[in-house]
């Protein structure tokens, strides 16, 4: 299956009804558009091939691609791909205010609520209470749980679930 890369999203034009029915990318009038991430994926398991300016790319030249695009994208990507192996339907949550949204294993957008949200960060990257505390009080805005997935050099990912207690 052929798509392009255009900038920050891979457009699918046709034959993508079985990606849609897993979960992946958002059905749109031009076609399937994926994220980074999903076509990342997708293209490690021989899914897809993504062409930009004419080219197809490989995924090693996908990923360097990517990287222009999102910061942090193999540590994103690292912990993307470990939640999607695991029967989970993933996606950007930035219009959420963080890195991704996880729904319940088995369900994908339209069918349930967003379960999770996922703050991605690098083992050897600080952060202040005052942001874990905001990044708290979002997920409990939009009514889900917090997960911090902290990645070391290795891409050994270890998940914290972060939540306010009241006394």
């Amino acid at each position: 299956m052929r798509a392009e890369m255009l900038g920050k999203r891979v457009l699918v034009p046709e034959g993508y009804d079985e990606l849609l029915q897993r979960g992946f990318g958002e059905k749109r009038s031009e076609g399937l558009v994926l994220s980074l991430y999903e076509a990342a994926y997708l293209m490690e398991k021989g899914k897809i091939k993504v062409m930009k300016d004419g080219k197809e790319l490989t995924v090693a030249e996908f990923f360097r691609e990517a990287e222009k695009e999102e910061p942090e994208f193999y540590v994103r990507y690292a912990v993307f791909k470990d939640i999607r192996d695991r029967g989970y339907v993933i996606k950007t949550g930035f219009k959420f205010g963080t890195h991704f949204r996880v729904y319940p294993r088995g369900k994908k957008p339209g069918e349930a609520h967003t379960e999770f949200t996922v703050q991605v960060m690098p083992e050897e990257k600080r952060i202040e209470i005052t942001d874990i505390s905001r990044m708290v009080r979002l997920a409990r805005a939009i009514r889900t749980k917090l997960v911090l997935a902290v990645v070391d050099s290795e891409n050994e990912i270890v998940y914290y679930k972060i939540e306010r207690i009241s006394p």
